[in-house]
């Protein structure tokens, strides 16, 4: 570090002092202090592992993938879930009754009876998001056939409850399996008109 010699003779030590002051201020004034990013007010998405389940993400105690086997209802049982909304559509089903297997662990099934991308109603919409917002129903696992459903209605969920920009919302859903087309599509349209509605 370089040492600075201050002369108090015949006024050199004013003139230093006053160096002294000036430097300090331009430093200050050069160094700033980065600038910290705001946090996002919505819940991190997790990448997860929920036994035989694909494509599976987690935000707080809502869980979502796609394929859901016989063994993977026993374990949602055993760490704690009472409700599972299925959205699969029609072709996707599991290769083993869902329905009797939630009966027999004590789990609620709620299957919305989707019928397609290209004939999801406003309805499917309301009721899905119904179960999203319900903190009775917590944990959720939100299952489907490839987990592409499951992370449609969860980004409609997002951007609707969680403040999340839509577009960040859908990206987001790309990135969790979502396919694109006739789902972003629908996301879309009922983000517009619940957006308007509850507004």
């Amino acid at each position: 570090m370089a040492r600075l010699r201050v002369d108090f003779e015949e006024g050199g030590g004013v003139r230093a002092l006053a160096a002294l002051l000036l430097l300090s201020t331009t430093s200050c004034e050069l160094f700033q202090p980065p600038a910290v990013a705001p946090l996002s007010s919505w819940a991190e998405l997790e990448a997860a592992q929920f036994g035989g389940l694909r494509n599976v993400s987690k935000c707080g105690e809502v869980w979502f993938g796609g394929g859901i086997t016989a063994p993977d209802v026993e374990l949602a049982y055993r760490r704690g879930f009472r409700n599972i909304l299925h959205l699969g559509f029609p072709g996707e089903e599991p290769d083993f009754d869902l329905g009797r297997a939630c009966f027999d662990y004590r789990i609620d099934l709620y299957d919305l009876g989707l019928l397609g991308a290209e004939a999801l109603t406003d309805r499917n919409a309301d009721e899905a998001l119904d179960l999203l917002r319900s903190d009775e129903r917590r944990p959720l696992l939100v299952v489907c056939g490839t987990g592409s459903n499951s992370a449609t209605f969860f980004a409609l969920w997002r951007a609707l409850d969680h403040e999340m920009p839509l577009e960040e919302a859908v990206d987001e859903a790309r990135r969790a399996g979502m396919r694109p087309g006739a789902l972003e599509a629908f996301i879309r349209e009922q983000h517009a008109r619940l957006s308007q509605s509850e507004g």
